[in-house]
């Protein structure tokens, strides 16, 4: 072997020792960096538990209805000649709304009128002559009942031709016009003339079901809103229970009075309504957003000072649309993760954000999670 191949096979070994003394140390310095680098935080937004009152509530839908509407019908037969009201007129009651003819009903009173006054003189000369014993007691006695028949007559002729003026039954609105003039209308027939709706009073009735009955009482309010005026809420009233249960559909009826002084809702609107059964003060309360069901069992995460989330088993108790009250497993006070905490596991740790709104912390958080 020549000078020039020792030198270079020396060289080798020479390359190959330095570069086995040198990895252990790179692989060392590897492991101290990565120790040394900060745990990821998933950020999140929190709110603190606070004390706050909430009530139970049972939501529900019903059809406002009057409480006072009537079919006005006439009670003789007649023409009629002359209306006096439209449809959304204010009536109250008594107030005449149409005239039938009344030609032959005036006729019938003048001629009852006439007989009666003939039979009246009849009976006072009569009694003059039973008073002189010039007549049976039997014969006058007759006479007398023939007056309070032909009386009756008069009677009934006057009352049908007042009847041919048509009044209103209740105070309320003309919801309905069925009748035109020169129509023949028929004595008791429904729905010839008017349909008058009292909207000053209305009334809302709703079926809850069984289990609902032990939470209501009379007296206890709801706020009813309609679709019509949707940033507006109207203050309702439980009146009546009914006492028994309907078998077929395992309900029970409750009818509703309605507050309507501004007369702004009307006979057969839809309203959505929300029954308030009972109110606790001083309770702890969070968003129903923050609390996580699964199977049965209610949990949350709060936050200490040192970023952890831990992991809290919770029990609920009333509960509203937007708020949800914890009796057990939470205190006044604690910083509670809202957004972020599907994700997260016990002991977690966790960045707390807390923008502006609640809109930039949902973008925050989509545009930071792991």
């Amino acid at each position: 072997m020549n000078t020039r191949t020792l030198l270079a096979w020396s060289f080798l070994i020479s390359s190959t020792a330095l570069l086995s003394g040198c990895n252990p140390a790179g692989a060392n310095d590897s492991e101290t960096a990565e120790a040394a680098a900060p745990e990821a935080r998933v950020p999140v937004a929190t709110t603190v538990a606070e004390q706050a009152s909430i009530t139970s509530s049972y939501r529900t839908t019903a059809v406002l209805e009057a409480r006072e509407e009537a079919d006005v019908t006439s009670k003789v037969n007649g023409i009629v000649e002359e209306i006096l009201v439209e449809e959304g007129d204010y009536v109250e009651k008594g107030q005449v709304l149409a005239v039938l003819r009344d030609n032959e009903y005036a006729i019938q009173a003048a001629q009852t009128q006439a007989e009666l006054q003939s039979i009246q003189q009849e009976l006072k000369r009569m009694k003059n002559m039973a008073d002189r014993e010039m007549i049976s007691a039997d014969a006058y006695d007759k006479l007398r009942y023939q007056v309070q028949i032909v009386q009756s007559k008069h009677d009934m002729a006057q009352l049908n031709l007042s009847e041919t003026r048509i009044v209103a039954p209740i105070n309320g609105h003309i919801a309905v016009r069925y009748v035109k003039t020169g129509n023949m209308v028929q004595q008791y027939q429904a729905k010839t003339l008017f349909h008058i709706v009292d909207q000053n009073r209305l009334q809302g009735i709703v079926h809850l079901p069984e289990h609902e009955l032990r939470h209501l009482q009379v007296g206890q309010t709801a706020a009813l809103s309609v679709s019509a005026y949707p940033q507006q809420e109207y203050t309702a009233r439980v009146e009546r229970i009914s006492p028994v249960i309907d078998t077929a559909s395992g309900t029970f009826k409750v009818v509703l009075e309605v507050n309507n002084s501004e007369n702004q809702l009307k006979s057969g609107m839809f309203a959505q309504l929300n029954l308030h059964y009972a109110k606790r003060d001083n309770v702890v309360v969070l968003p129903r957003y923050a609390v996580i069901s699964l199977d049965g069992s209610h949990h949350v995460f709060v936050v200490n000072n040192e970023g952890v989330a831990a992991k809290q088993t919770v029990l609920l108790g009333f509960e509203t649309d937007e708020n949800v009250e914890i009796t057990k497993g939470l205190n006044a006070g604690d910083e509670v993760i809202t957004t972020g905490q599907n994700s997260l596991k016990d002991q977690a740790l966790v960045e707390v954000i807390k923008p502006a709104t609640s809109v930039d912390t949902a973008t925050a958080l989509e545009g930071n999670a792991p």
